[in-house]
């Protein structure tokens, strides 16, 4: 089957798209706009959180359409025998996931802002060095990059797609960098000097 192959146009809209999905993603967590929103709606911090989830998950969709109509995600899946190895490697990303997000929420983080939505005070948090943060700092990020790359990519949209993703992916993880050696000082630096972000296991 021959590959959707878009012309210039659509894919300089697509990179438009994803880069201010990106931007707006990233935007709703900054935290000289985060604060005042927050106050503005009235919400808790894990309220917020849960509206921000929402909010990105609703907006995602069309985008993944749209990327779809130019060509990207299809297939979605390796021919086989080739899909045991997707199947496999995606299903070592979603129990990454689940067991960082399991240790996560040990901290005192809410992820998605369930847990604490409609409670008024938010917990205390904590650095969180155990589990899967015992073998990589950002074990969320490597997630999502596999998921990302192990499909098959049969054109410029799908390559698109993939790379703006990683640069996002990348720049999310020195972002989060910075803020938890802010938030930790030196705890996180000790942490850092001890789990690489390349997943480790002793």
């Amino acid at each position: 089957m021959q590959a959707n192959i878009p012309s210039n146009a659509p894919l300089l809209i697509l990179a438009l798209a994803w880069l201010l999905w990106c931007g707006v993603h990233s935007l709703l967590l900054a935290d000289f706009l985060r604060p005042r929103l927050q106050q503005a709606l009235r919400l808790s911090t894990a309220q917020y959180r849960l509206a921000y989830s929402g909010f990105s998950l609703l907006t995602i969709f069309p985008l993944m359409m749209y990327s779809r109509a130019l060509g990207a995600f299809i297939p979605l899946f390796w021919a086989w025998p080739w899909l045991l190895l997707q199947m496999a490697a995606w299903a070592a990303a979603l129990g990454l996931l689940l067991w960082s997000s399991h240790d996560f929420s040990s901290g005192g983080f809410d992820l998605l802002g369930l847990g604490a939505a409609f409670h008024h005070r938010d917990g205390q948090h904590h650095l969180v060095t155990s589990g899967a943060y015992a073998h990589m700092r950002h074990p969320m990020h490597l997630a999502a990059l596999l998921v990302v790359w192990l499909r098959p990519l049969t054109g410029p949209a799908d390559w698109l797609v993939s790379l703006m993703l990683t640069v996002y992916i990348a720049l999310g993880t020195w972002h989060e960098e910075s803020r938890l050696r802010k938030q930790f000082g030196g705890q996180y630096r000790a942490y850092a000097a001890r789990v690489h972000l390349i997943p480790t296991f002793k």
